[in-house]
């Protein structure tokens, strides 16, 4: 599917439109005659991965270097690129998503959607380039807190290339509104684009029932701030139906081509196929002592799965993390000094053909679980916990690994839901779980909002030498430094949200 598209998508991703008229095209955007919507489509869910215009900047400097580190869920011993891993500031890294997102994504989805409104056959284009784009802004907005949203990416629509900065709260009324409206739009009658959607091959269904699922996500991010405007969203998200299994997973599909743009992103990155960055020497990313103590001590059955150490070898006792803030002087304090014995990701979870997943089945149960706690929605608790717990371990198909049933209900049994515990006692229960579920996925950059949001698993944080924090995880990624000289509106931002450091909690994260 993907091959077919691979040349004018990579045509795409640099230029607009698929065609020798480069220069037309640039200057005048708006003749969608010349540009297919199956093209735009394609390319937009590419770029959400980050796949289309190079995975550095999303995968390897958002999701790992700081995301995956600030969480002890990865580690390095390269202090002077995994900066997530010391609490520590640099321009490239921290500013590499909200580049990456507005130079290339948002411009292509902004683009799609002025293209696809046109015409009424298109409102199923329309509908999913919607929700593509809430699932963009949403990370956006999660990593920095306010951020150009109503105006952005429409430079070439109508000249203005100094978008507004808007309130985090405004952004997620207006995702929430958008995937509620762009969930009821979807029409069978009208073209279904089943080539260019490497989500769901054009199933409308599995379209809706994601659209709610991403409002679940969004409705419990403001659980604290917000407590009516969550419990109202997550019970229209629940009442409208959620993605119903593993196979329904909100996924990017790629094709073995060995090509960057047709390749898992975090695999590219990871694996030998592309960047290695699992085995370039004291250079290089591993898991954290934190993920791997965790997981040995709840005898998880994904560790083997997920963790090998140098040379291939999966086996628990094996397995060891590497511990955050230790740089090379750290490393030679150790009792095991050699970084070939700390665990990397396995060779069978970072193949580039691998699924790029979003959103899984597993965190729309335990979210599930969580509301029903609070008394949002009715159903069993208990019940949608163990769903989504034994989800997360079933779904491991997903790298080419079965867990069999016996080792999923052994699990259960070691890590039962506290259906008589406190309320803290169940979010902990909960949330630890999509905490992994999050570290097994390579979903860093989700799994980090979670932890802001709800404070579980309990972490320790480390206190590395010239850190930039006081010894705090930090609550959010620092603007741009280039913004400040290129967006006036950028003040704006500060004066409304707050200092422009690591610690300044954006709008729904909230003590």
């Amino acid at each position: 599917m993907l091959k077919k598209l691979t040349i004018c998508l990579a045509l795409l991703a640099g230029a607009g439109a698929c065609t020798n008229d480069f220069e037309e095209i640039n200057v005048n955007p708006n003749a969608p005659s010349n540009v297919p919507v199956d093209y735009l489509l394609g390319q937009s869910q590419l770029l959400l991965t980050g796949s289309a215009s190079g995975p550095a900047s999303k995968a390897w400097r958002a999701n790992f270097g700081y995301a995956a580190c600030l969480i002890q869920q990865m580690s390095s011993i390269d202090a002077t690129f995994y900066k997530g891993s010391f609490y520590t500031f640099l321009g490239e890294i921290n500013s590499a998503f909200f580049d990456n997102s507005y130079t290339y994504a948002v411009k292509s989805m902004v683009n799609l959607i002025e293209v696809a409104k046109q015409d009424p056959k298109n409102v199923n284009v329309l509908s999913m380039a919607r929700i593509i784009k809430v699932m963009e802004f949403s990370r956006t907005t999660d990593l920095y807190g306010d951020i150009p949203y109503f105006e952005a990416g429409k430079g070439f629509i109508d000249g203005n290339f100094s978008p507004k900065y808007d309130a985090q709260q405004a952004i997620y009324m207006d995702m929430l509104k958008e995937l509620e409206e762009a969930g009821k739009a979807f029409d069978a009658a009208q073209y279904i684009p089943k080539a260019a959607d490497y989500i769901y091959g054009g199933d409308l269904d599995k379209w809706k029932r994601a659209a709610n699922s991403l409002m679940l996500r969004l409705a419990m991010r403001m659980q604290k701030v917000d407590p009516a405007n969550a419990e109202l969203w997550a019970k229209r998200a629940i009442d409208g139906g959620l993605i119903a299994g593993n196979t329904e997973t909100i996924a990017v599909k790629f094709a073995n081509t060995g090509a960057e743009i047709n390749s898992n992103p975090n695999s590219w990155i990871l694996g030998p196929s592309g960047s290695n960055i699992t085995n370039i020497p004291n250079a290089g990313v591993q898991w954290a002592k934190t993920l791997i103590d965790m997981m040995k001590e709840r005898q998880d059955p994904r560790l083997p799965v997920i963790s090998m150490i140098k040379g291939g070898d999966n086996s628990i006792a094996k397995q060891r993390g590497l511990p955050n803030a230790t740089d090379a002087t750290g490393l030679s304090k150790l009792d095991e000094k050699n970084l070939d014995n700390y665990s990397r990701p396995a060779t069978g979870v970072i193949g580039i053909a691998l699924p790029w997943i979003y959103m899984s089945y597993a965190e729309t149960q335990l979210l599930k679980a969580e509301a029903i706690e609070r008394g949002w929605v009715t159903g069993n608790a208990k019940a949608a916990f163990q769903e989504g717990q034994s989800a997360a371990l079933g779904q491991m198909s997903w790298a080419n690994a079965t867990i069999s049933g016996t080792d999923i209900a052994a699990y259960a049994a070691k890590n039962p839901y506290p259906e008589a515990g406190t309320l803290a006692a169940k979010m902990n229960a909960i949330h630890t779980e999509v905490y992994l579920l999050s570290a097994s996925t390579f979903n860093h950059i989700e799994g980090w909002a979670n932890w802001r949001r709800t404070g579980y698993p309990v972490l320790t944080p480390v206190n590395y030498l010239g850190n930039d924090t006081n010894g705090q995880i930090p609550r959010r990624l620092r603007y741009p430094l280039s913004e400040e000289g290129i967006n006036p509106n950028f003040k704006t931002a500060i004066e409304r949200q707050g200092a422009d450091v690591f610690m300044t909690r954006i709008w729904w994260d909230k003590q």
